[in-house]
């Protein structure tokens, strides 16, 4: 390898030539100009510059754009040179050319020592890979901030859309539905803990209905043991007896005729059964006297409707009931009794409950008179229209008299004269009092 300073700066390769015996007969030189080396590193990295320096520092060539004049300034001193080594590098500030900073090496080529290598990259070249550098890393950063962010509302959503699940479910449930079952979505402790809660659902709903159907057997069970008791209330009574069933059946044709419910019917019938339980708690000799009661007997036997609630209340199945059996015997202008009640302040089952006594009181035996006809039964209601009774409900009664005559007809066996259609009420809208 060797170099040549003047008059252009080059590096030159020589390779031996040997004849066909191997004997040495001459050499060739193949070598670069350094200016144009310089030139191609340049154009290959134009924000670098490269210098070549010989081996006491001088500069043989340089791609920094100053005359060779100055080449001299750029000139390494014997300490630069002396800090150089295979393993170290030297690092220079440069004003030549524009600010930057030089790092200068060793230039070797296989064994041979030719000089020394700067390296000149700019200050504003560095500074722009810096800043691009610090781009590329924010944006790395940026990235990395919402791929975790992404994944960790990833991961989130797919622990808490389980649990949120059986929260719902939970609601759901606690609710009454206990026909819902969660989805088990995961098969991890989330996932056990929902079939876990299935299992109990299923359990819970399993019980449910047991209990239900018990409750109904226990309500059956108590109402008959309370129908009973009604029952050896008129049992007491010859002249009562019956009177609970008929007035049941009145009232639930009265009732259908005014659109109640089913829930309001039930009550009804309930209500139509018990609404005389309180008569246990009267006397023998005031229930069952052969004529008609004193003021002071009159008065007692009108504290069987209280009597009656106090006997049922309590029991809860029986609370839509209570209303009913205590205010059976108000009237709509308010000189009824026990409370003294008028017009929608009386629950609408027992002003129904009120004509259907009435009806079953005019038509039944008593010890005092024998039973009365159902026009007389008819027209003593009709009368008590917007006094006694609801007027709604007596126009009920009429629509509903062809009914109730049949009724009267299969219980007494006797020849009914025969009435208008259940429609044809013009005759009886005169005393009937409307709202």
């Amino acid at each position: 390898d060797l170099l040549t300073a003047a008059p252009r700066p080059a590096v030159f390769t020589g390779l031996p030539v040997r004849n066909a015996a191997g004997a040495l007969i001459g050499a060739i030189l193949i070598g670069d100009y350094l200016d144009d080396l310089a030139g191609a590193i340049k154009a290959s990295l134009p924000r670098d510059d490269i210098t070549f320096y010989d081996v006491n520092g001088q500069v043989l060539t340089t791609s920094l754009g100053i005359s060779p004049g100055q080449w001299s300034t750029l000139a390494l001193d014997g300490t630069t040179r002396g800090r150089v080594n295979p393993t170290s590098v030297v690092e220079l500030s440069r004003l030549a050319g524009g600010p930057g900073m030089e790092i200068v090496s060793p230039w070797t080529l296989r064994t041979a020592n030719l000089g020394y290598l700067g390296t000149v990259a700019s200050s504003a070249g560095l500074l722009a890979d810096t800043n691009q550098l610090r781009i590329i890393l924010v944006t790395l950063f940026l990235a990395g901030v919402l791929f975790t962010l992404a994944i960790g509302i990833w991961l989130a959503r797919r622990i808490t859309r389980p649990v949120h699940r059986l929260v719902e479910a939970t609601r759901l449930v606690s609710a009454g539905d206990l026909e819902h079952q969660a989805p088990v979505t995961t098969r991890d402790e989330i996932g056990e803990l929902t079939d876990s809660f299935n299992q109990m659902t299923r359990s819970l709903k399993e019980k449910s209905a047991s209990l239900r159907t018990t409750m109904t057997q226990l309500q059956d069970t108590y109402l008959m043991t309370i129908e009973a008791l009604a029952a050896a209330v008129e049992a007491r009574d010859p002249y009562t007896h019956g009177h609970t069933q008929r007035v049941e059946e009145y009232a639930v044709i009265m009732a259908k005729a005014l659109g109640s419910t089913e829930a309001e019917i039930s009550a009804l019938r309930r209500a139509s059964v018990l609404h005389d339980i309180g008569k246990i708690g009267i006397e023998d000799v005031i229930l069952r006297k052969q004529a008609r009661l004193e003021p002071d007997e009159a008065l007692r036997m009108q504290k069987h409707p209280v009597i009656g609630v106090d006997m049922l209340k309590g029991i809860d199945f029986l609370d839509p009931v209570l209303p009913l059996v205590r205010h059976h015997h108000e009237r709509w202008d308010g000189n009824g009794y026990p409370d003294q009640l008028r017009e929608d302040e009386i629950p609408m089952g027992a002003r129904i409950l009120a004509v259907a006594d009435a009806l079953d009181a005019m038509t039944s035996d008593r010890p005092y008179r024998a039973a009365r006809t159902f026009e007389y039964a008819k027209t003593e209601i009709l009368k008590g229209s917007a006094t006694h009774f609801d007027p709604e409900v007596v126009t009920a009664f009429i629509k509903s008299q062809r009914q109730i005559e049949d009724l009267l007809r299969a219980a007494a066996g006797e020849e009914m004269h025969h009435h208008p259609d259940v429609d044809d009420v013009g005759g009886w809208r005169l005393h009937v009092v409307g709202r």
